[in-house]
């Protein structure tokens, strides 16, 4: 199985545009016919290039226009790389880490067909396959007319194609979400942040305040919101990759399609001893707990949510740990230090590496033969 190849045949044609060339930016798109919008649910699939038919299940085609409103998989970015010598614009696709030509090293040539767009790849035109009027389509081969026809709209907060924040945990009076996206974004209204978590300790979380403008694309994060309504919650969608912080413990996830139980790719098995989530703690405090999503009856596994943060922790770490400030976290520092006193030449030190990997027990000399990188010795974050 080869990472993302069925692209040429699945996300390829679902970015037929409306009557001219399209400007780059982010869209969804939805079948003229059916009114479907498209969703890319993962990253893998296969194509049998003899039978000219593909493994589709990577995109999923649903009616329903408020469904796409906080759901990064409908987001579609494109990029115009040229024109043939026919005249046809050939444009690079990319929607949830990856891309058209990062997959099959081609553009993606996108022609005209009235006032909509079509795409022909080997021999066959791809449409929404579904002519009932259920909720659920399918990309594939079979329809003609109208149902090859597809629409891309622009993603603007101004419009009817905006983007906004659902939060999901809610406590202490905020709004929360943890939040991973293949987009950059700024925020529409006063009062939304974006959070990170600096610092892992078995007292808390050291959450820390996102203030430039733009958060870049691929930042895992918490947005806490304004309110428990999503339009009350827009962001502008933004093309940037610039790096993210440095001492961000935070990791992301992009898929969680069911439909591919034995997947790798499609889904992320929950860890209880390597992760957290963001939630509501047992006192009733906003924090990183275990994760109560319910096990895949097929699978019997836990998986973390699509586009979705979490937290990646030490084994020392208990299963539930509050937000704190930075501020709170010196002053347990602080008092630790205080506590202790002096420390002998002789002690130990409890050392893991940023990702969670004991290092052991290592003194004073063990230590400076560290190679360079971020630690946490003894509970506190060491930049060598």
């Amino acid at each position: 199985m080869k990472r993302l190849l069925l692209i040429l045949f699945l996300i390829v044609p679902v970015f037929t545009l409306s009557a001219q060339d399209i400007a780059d930016g982010y869209y969804r798109v939805h079948n003229k016919k059916t009114k479907r919008y498209v969703y890319v649910r993962d990253n893998t699939g296969k194509i049998d290039y003899a039978a000219v038919t593909a493994d589709m299940s990577a995109i999923e085609l649903w009616k329903g226009h408020e469904k796409t409103y906080s759901d990064p998989g409908s987001i579609i970015y494109l990029k115009k790389m040229g024109t043939t010598s026919a005249g046809d614009s050939y444009y690079n696709l990319t929607s949830q880490g990856t891309g058209v030509h990062e997959i099959i090293n081609y553009y993606v040539i996108i022609s005209r067909h009235g006032s909509y767009y079509q795409l022909y790849a080997e021999g066959k035109y791809l449409c929404d396959n579904e002519t009932s009027s259920m909720d659920a389509g399918a990309m594939g081969f079979e329809n003609k007319g109208d149902y090859r026809d597809w629409v891309a709209a622009m993603v603007d907060s101004n419009s009817d194609e905006w983007f906004g924040i659902t939060p999901t945990v809610s406590a202490e009076g905020r709004y929360l979400h943890p939040f991973f996206a293949d987009f950059g974004f700024s925020f529409v209204p006063d009062g939304m942040k974006a959070w990170y978590i600096m610092a892992v300790d078995k007292e808390g979380a050291v959450i820390k305040e996102i203030t430039d403008n733009v958060i870049p694309a691929r930042t895992p994060v918490i947005i806490e919101c304004v309110s428990e309504n999503a339009q009350d919650n827009k962001i502008d969608l933004i093309h940037s990759y610039a790096a993210g912080p440095s001492d961000n413990n935070l990791k992301g996830v992009y898929f969680n399609n069911r439909a591919r139980p034995k997947s790798a790719d499609a889904r992320k098995v929950y860890d209880k001893t390597t992760m957290r989530v963001l939630g509501v703690m047992s006192d009733g405090r906003l924090g990183y707990v275990l994760s109560t999503v319910k096990a895949d009856a097929k699978t019997k596994k836990q998986y973390l949510e699509a586009n979705q943060s979490y937290l990646i922790v030490g084994p020392d770490i208990p299963d539930e740990i509050p937000l704190i400030t930075e501020s709170e976290y010196n002053d347990i520092l602080a008092a630790r230090e205080a506590s202790v006193g002096t420390v002998s030449t002789n002690h130990l030190y409890k050392v893991y590496s940023i990702s969670g990997e004991s290092k052991g027990l290592l003194d004073q000399d063990q230590l400076d033969l560290l190679p360079s990188g971020v630690y946490i010795i003894d509970n506190r974050k060491v930049v060598k």
